[in-house]
């Protein structure tokens, strides 16, 4: 009887059961996607619809991989912030042609527009290999 009366006390001084003093960390912010790893992409535009494959790595706020297409491969560099990123990456053989991304991060899948230079503009989607 002794041992529960002081429980109670102990309770009523406190204001809260013993294992409520150190309740768990509420709101933690889950980690921020990333768009480290290897993309599987359809892009949409005036030539018609390709399917390159981007490997990016994601160090910070800065993109670097190797994009790899119809032309062969080619370096991949940009940046993201928050859900929203951009890269770019130079194709073709003798003409080149800089190609722009500019899209967003919704776990493993991306979704943007494209421009290609003179030869217009278009849609991408892609999702994480």
């Amino acid at each position: 009887m002794k041992r529960i009366l002081v429980a109670i006390i102990a309770v009523l001084a406190v204001g809260r059961p013993l294992d409520a003093q150190n309740p768990p960390p509420q709101n933690q912010e889950k980690p921020a996607a990333t768009l480290t790893g290897t993309w599987a992409l359809e892009a949409h535009h005036s030539a018609g619809v390709s399917t390159p494959t981007a490997t990016i790595t994601q160090t910070g706020d800065k993109l670097t991989g190797k994009y790899t297409g119809s032309y062969g491969d080619s370096e991949l560099t940009g940046s993201i912030k928050g859900p929203e990123f951009t890269f770019s990456v130079e194709i073709g053989t003798e003409q080149k042609v800089r190609v722009v991304y500019t899209g967003t991060l919704d776990g493993n899948t991306i979704k943007g527009s494209l421009t290609m230079g003179e030869m217009g503009e278009g849609t991408f989607t892609g999702t994480r290999k």
